[in-house]
């Protein structure tokens, strides 16, 4: 955990920390075998930058502005929250923010995402084959909004997997999503309507859903 010790339990700048993550991500990505280590979640280094450092930067980069300055304490640990945050600026001075809040990060996949992993190429994760220890992509193909129509309840089962836990006050969710396939835009704006319309109530600040691939975001 040596890479990751210097941004623990500190309370820094939200867009330092965004650069200080990035440069993590990189340096990991430019050694010889860091893009396999980055695909297999080799260590827990990987998976902690994958899984939560940048989807709290993609937090940070949605709302970070002028009169709403936001500074993040991440804390690699068991507490009921994956990171703490402060604001200033006159948006938290009149009262449109709070000062103080957290954040928790979950990932919503199809069951078969993490097999895609271990392999160098593959297609949807439906077409996902294992035979003991032998991992196979094969094509599949979906007609019309299969996907997303698929992918909804697996997005509304994580979510409501967060709901049932007790959270602070003032906690924000950060959903990112590993696709079952490639989305285009009016697919991506589908499923988020799906997922708004079904949504349980919860207690959650926000919830913030974002692909994982081409960050499109999206507020709930």
């Amino acid at each position: 955990m040596n890479e990751l010790s210097h941004i623990n339990n500190v309370l820094i700048d939200g867009l330092k920390f965004c650069s200080e993550v990035y440069a993590i991500f990189e340096k990991i990505r430019q050694h010889p075998t860091g893009i396999e280590r980055l695909r297999k979640r080799e260590t827990n280094v990987e998976k902690l930058v994958l899984e939560e450092l940048l989807p709290i930067c993609r937090y940070i980069q949605t709302f970070y502005r002028s009169g709403r300055y936001i500074s993040v304490r991440w804390i690699d640990g068991s507490q009921p929250f994956d990171a703490e945050f402060h604001q200033v600026g006159d948006y938290i001075k009149y009262g449109y923010f709070p000062e103080f809040g957290y954040l928790e990060v979950t990932s919503a996949m199809h069951k078969n995402e993490h097999e895609t992993w271990k392999l160098d190429a593959s297609f949807a994760p439906e077409g996902i084959k294992r035979k003991g220890k032998s991992v196979t992509s094969e094509l599949v193909s979906f007609e019309y909004q299969e996907h997303v129509e698929k992918f909804v309840p697996i997005v509304l089962k994580e979510i409501t997997k967060k709901i049932a836990k007790n959270y602070p006050e003032n906690t924000s969710l950060i959903v990112q999503c590993y696709l079952n396939t490639l989305y285009l835009d009016n697919e991506w704006e589908n499923l988020i309507q799906e997922v708004k319309n079904k949504l349980p109530k919860h207690s959650f600040r926000e919830i913030l859903i974002f692909d994982g691939l081409t960050y499109r975001t999206a507020v709930l």
